[in-house]
């Protein structure tokens, strides 16, 4: 059995191989990282993606750049096995080709315009994609629009909706919201729930402005203000039902201060450090009956993502092409000034995404 499993990754290495000879020849360009120098850079000599069965080949046209990608670049975030080892968990494009699972289970044919969560891989000429995370592309979205949506969208729509479990009448309390996953969550939280209060952080009045555009209504520079005291202020002590937090440690007591009775902290980062300063004191979380949920994606099983990607494209995807939702692009680069389009995240200039095109 083991031997009829690898002569059929062969054969569809080989399927994969002779397709992209249609195009440019069985290499193709590639991202790689350099994980002991830190650094990225375009590559004309890497290997065609090996399909497996029930993924199809992308040929693409725009990538999405996250934090993460800065992450697995330092050895900090490595993709999940069995994934590519090429940065890159977004992209956009057209689909190049597909085993016959699915062809078969969805409906995608040759030619059409997707978008996809991956595990890795993106950063690429080519990227093999699983049909369960592939979304076709509402059609008045260019490729870079749609390679801002499906990780910051499906992290925004899991956080809301599968981890906080949000509801109509709640104060929602976003960080870093002029980042991509901060945007998406802002749209989100106004198109799919009733009289929600959303509150942001960011860290300039520029930032704070674009989240107004989207809909936030109350707006707090977290280098000037003690954000815990504003939330507290804007919701006459009740505090945030919701909060969503990628700082981690350094802001663990004043969420504890500044949570609602019954609210839940949903912890999608630690970009600030992941151990609190002194003792933990656990009374006020009982006191307040407060829920800390944790939560990631990459790393989710398929059959997970696969419901994530389903209940999104059903509560949200015609939002697309009606124009509600929005793709929120901060800047695009060619994929040969990868780097620089790494130092403007890593610098905190984006509002935002940042996109990769060819």
């Amino acid at each position: 059995e083991s031997g009829r499993m690898m002569t059929g990754a062969l054969c569809l290495c080989t399927i994969a191989g002779l397709l992209l000879t249609s195009y440019r020849g069985s290499d193709m360009k590639i991202v790689r990282h350099d994980t002991a120098a830190g650094t990225v850079s375009l590559d004309a000599d890497g290997p065609a993606p090996c399909l497996k069965d029930g993924e199809l080949l992308i040929k693409v046209e725009a990538a999405g750049v996250n934090r993460l990608d800065l992450l697995q670049v330092l050895g900090r975030y490595p993709p999940p096995p069995g994934d590519s080892e090429v940065l890159g968990v977004e992209v956009s494009g057209v689909v190049a080709s597909l085993t016959a699972t699915a062809e078969k289970e969805s409906g995608l044919k040759t030619g059409d315009r997707v978008m996809a969560l991956v595990g890795g891989g993106g950063y690429a000429e080519y990227c093999a994609a699983p049909y369960q995370t592939t979304m076709m592309v509402p059609t008045n979205l260019t490729s870079v629009q749609a390679a801002a949506i499906p990780e910051v969208f499906l992290t925004a729509f899991q956080a809301l909706v599968f981890n906080a479990k949000m509801k109509d009448g709640e104060t929602l309390l976003i960080h870093a919201g002029a980042s991509g996953v901060g945007m998406a969550a802002i749209q989100l939280a106004r198109k799919l729930f009733k009289n929600i209060k959303v509150i942001v952080t960011s860290s300039s009045a520029e930032k704070l402005s674009k989240c107004q555009a989207l809909g936030a209504d109350v707006f707090i520079n977290y280098k000037t203000d003690d954000f815990s005291e504003k939330v507290l202020t804007a919701t006459h002590n009740k505090g945030a039902d919701v909060i969503l937090d990628f700082v981690g440690a350094p802001y663990w007591e004043k969420h504890v201060q500044c949570v609602a009775t019954d609210g839940r902290i949903v912890l999608l980062g630690l970009l600030g450090g992941a151990v609190t300063e002194g003792p933990l004191n656990l009374a006020p979380l009982l006191k307040k009956r407060v829920s800390l949920v944790c939560s990631t994606l990459r790393s989710r099983s398929l059959q997970y993502k696969e419901t994530l990607t389903t209940e999104f494209s059903k509560s949200c995807l015609a939002l697309f092409a009606e124009g509600r939702l929005e793709a929120n692009v901060d800047s695009s680069f060619h994929f040969k000034k990868v780097a620089t389009a790494h130092d403007r995240m890593r610098s905190n200039q984006n509002s935002g995404k940042i996109i990769l095109t060819w």
